[in-house]
């Protein structure tokens, strides 16, 4: 559980350094555009080099995509009843809609699934979660943000967007050799994710704002993300009939992680309650530790 330890200890830094004072006010802002522009197309471009696909393996890749529909069903209408804002509704549909299939799900597959169900999991992650992230995920936060919809905006706006460049690099080069000075290259550039990621959102993480008028939107994302969400998915796979399949709880595990922070970011840098954001990444993270934990040995039991 190395990466989760990272991911606490990140996020910690950027509260000190915020606390302190010794980096400027848009420091998560620099630290995030970097992020969005070398961190996460790097991290693409290293998942799919020589992955093997397996057919059975496309359903639960389909997952996280399921996740985001819902998400959409159930915040959009609940939003508007409650007189909440399109920043709102935005900064929720991103953070509670995506899960954090790699840097906590892959480490959290190892410790219950086994490490042979890593493949699994970065199919669930770079075909489900990151390029849902890169169109669908990038759709919302530019409605969001511009308060309308503007097709030839978000048609550009994703045919230019650095990770979803990366992605179809990546498909077109799979399974071509490297040279070994580039695979270390954008090995050392993904590496770069989960610190500055987690860095930004600590660096933006207000705690004092908990108990004020975040503390109902904090709870409606952390309750669609780390229980809806997988709950839906365990009752799809019961409906199917292969609740019992490895694959199946695997899938149920990536879906019970906590918000993404490539989402997390992508909310931020549109300007979507940086706050809010923060919270749910600050709280969802620890949170889940226990809660991914209860669903395994729920699900481990079919």
């Amino acid at each position: 559980m190395q990466q989760v330890l990272l991911i606490c200890i990140c996020l910690v830094i950027g509260l000190v350094l915020r606390w302190t004072k010794r980096l400027p006010d848009t420091a998560s802002k620099v630290m995030g555009g970097w992020v969005i522009n070398v961190a996460l197309p790097a991290a693409a471009l290293r998942s799919v080099h020589d992955l093997t696909l397996q057919p059975a393996w496309w359903l639960a890749a389909a997952t996280p995509w399921i996740g985001v529909i819902l998400a959409i069903l159930i915040l959009v209408p609940l939003c508007r009843a409650l007189g909440w804002s399109r920043h709102r509704t935005g900064a929720l549909l991103l953070v509670a809609g995506w899960g954090n299939t790699s840097f906590v799900g892959l480490p959290m597959i190892t410790a219950f699934a086994g490490s042979q169900w890593l493949g699994l999991g970065i199919v669930i992650d770079l075909f489900g979660s990151y390029l849902a992230l890169s169109t669908l995920g990038l759709a919302i936060a530019t409605i969001a943000d511009a308060g309308h919809l503007h097709l030839r905006t978000i048609v550009k706006r994703i045919a230019t967007f650095p990770p979803f460049i990366a992605i179809l690099i990546a498909f077109a080069t799979n399974h071509l050799g490297r040279p070994e000075w580039l695979s270390q290259t954008i090995d050392a550039l993904a590496d770069t994710l989960t610190p500055l990621a987690l860095a930004a959102v600590g660096f933006a993480l207000r705690f004092d704002r908990l108990a004020g008028h975040l503390l109902l939107p904090l709870g409606v994302g952390l309750v669609c993300r780390l229980f809806v969400a997988p709950l839906a998915i365990f009752l799809m796979y019961v409906g199917l009939g292969h609740v019992g399949d490895p694959e199946s709880k695997v899938a149920i595990l990536e879906m019970a992680m906590p918000p993404m922070l490539g989402a997390s970011i992508i909310a931020m840098d549109h300007d979507l309650e940086p706050d809010l954001v923060a919270l749910l990444i600050g709280v969802g993270v620890p949170l889940s530790m226990l809660t991914a934990w209860g669903w395994w040995s729920f699900i481990a039991s079919w």
